[in-house]
């Protein structure tokens, strides 16, 4: 069957739009010396916005400001901070293993047997794009009010000084943004990059994440499908080793395909379940503050950057709690068959599909954590036991 020419770009647009703005997208073979000159640029340029917001906001935090209480509120935006930029190397690093799932993405859609398996894999592709649609206007939004909006209406003045606060709180040590109004609007602005940057690399990880988990799903779907068509129709011995020869074969790519995405993710899924634990802890004590002093635009702001983060961590577990479930229904699929009428030959490979669903492939936190809706609700759990901690020693 032939495929849609905008199948191919429906499925991976977001993703591929993010990944081009941090430079990130992988080059192909015929790239021009111009793209990969570009591309590299773009790589430095986000390394040094990154850079300009950690090494002062970690002066500011752990050098300069010697209160407690002011560290651990100061604490929660540097968090975030550590997160992108960890999130941000690992994607770079990792440029290799997404060429690999891009390259067998495409090949999926390019091999695609009937209009049946075609609807299957646009019913995930569609799933992935609402998911990395929402994930971005969360994160985009959340970041415009704290980075944009949070800062311009916190103005104060103090002892006939105006106290003009930064998107993110830094100490810079040869010069003070508060006694230049030009100054300060130029590393103002520069914060709004920062920012933009920062959750770029949050919504292209979630995008990149259900997008390719997705597509892994519905290949999944797909030999279930495959494998009961097996089941419901009569074939001859030769046809049904060329189905079931092709059954095989494809659930060796789809496994290598799962592979090389848990390659990918894996670190990032431990930075974004660790990274998500803390800041959604910081931000309900941050919430809290804010809604003892009335503010209005901090409840929002907040509201809207915990939703976000809460999001992000439930999607993630959502969709490696899929993953595993297709895993096993491939092993009830294969089960189901009337191995005991088929050849002995024939039998031992749906024995061996039936083996390989026993241990089902699954997406992990650092090899640590398989990542599934209980892993979800240790997340809740643990964040709120240091909300409660960080509630009893400071308010």
């Amino acid at each position: 069957m032939e495929v849609k020419a905008n199948d191919i770009q429906y499925a991976i647009e977001i993703n591929f739009w993010l990944f081009k703005i941090l430079g990130i997208w992988p080059l192909s073979s015929q790239s021009s010396i111009t793209e990969k000159f570009f591309t590299y640029f773009i790589i430095l340029l986000c390394s040094l916005l990154l850079a300009f917001i950690i090494i002062p906001g970690s002066l500011l935090t752990y050098v300069k400001v010697q209160d407690p209480a002011l560290r651990i509120k100061l604490s929660g935006a540097l968090s975030f901070c550590v997160m992108a930029i960890l999130k941000y190397i690992l994607f770079v690093l990792g440029q290799k293993n997404i060429a690999k799932c891009v390259k067998y993405l495409k090949s999926d859609w390019y091999n695609v047997a009937s209009s049946r398996d075609r609807d299957i894999m646009i019913n995930h592709a569609q799933f992935g794009r609402y998911g990395s649609v929402i994930c971005a206007i969360f994160m985009y939004g959340g970041g415009l009010f704290y980075a944009g909006i949070l800062p311009s209406v916190t103005t104060r003045v103090i002892a006939n000084t105006t106290i003009r606060p930064l998107a993110y709180p830094s100490y810079y040590v040869w010069f003070d943004p508060q006694e230049d109004v030009t100054l300060y609007k130029m590393i103002f602005s520069i914060h709004c990059c920062c920012a933009f940057i920062m959750h770029s690399i949050t919504s292209a990880s979630c995008g990149f994440a259900v997008t390719f988990v997705m597509h892994a799903c519905g290949q999944l779907e797909i030999l279930i499908v495959w494998l009961n068509d097996l089941v419901n129709q009569t074939h001859s011995h030769q046809e049904f080793d060329r189905k079931f020869g092709d059954i095989i074969s494809h659930h060796v790519k789809t496994l290598q395909f799962i592979v090389n995405i848990e390659a990918v993710l894996c670190e990032i899924c431990l930075v974004e379940f660790i990274g998500c634990t803390l800041n959604i802890c910081f931000l309900g004590y941050y919430l809290m503050l804010e809604w003892e002093q009335s503010d209005a635009i901090g409840i929002m702001t907040y509201t809207i950057l915990l939703i976000s983060f809460t999001f992000n961590i439930f999607l993630f577990c959502f969709i490696g709690e899929m993953l595993t479930e297709k895993c096993e229904k491939i092993g009830e699929a294969a089960y189901t068959l009337s191995w005991y009428d088929i050849k002995e030959k024939q039998a031992l490979g749906v024995i061996l599909i039936i083996l390989n669903a026993q241990i089902p492939v699954a997406i992990t936190a650092g090899k640590l954590v398989n990542l599934s809706l209980r892993s979800f609700c240790t997340v809740i759990r643990s964040a709120m036991t240091y909300l409660n901690l960080l509630r009893t020693f400071t308010l």
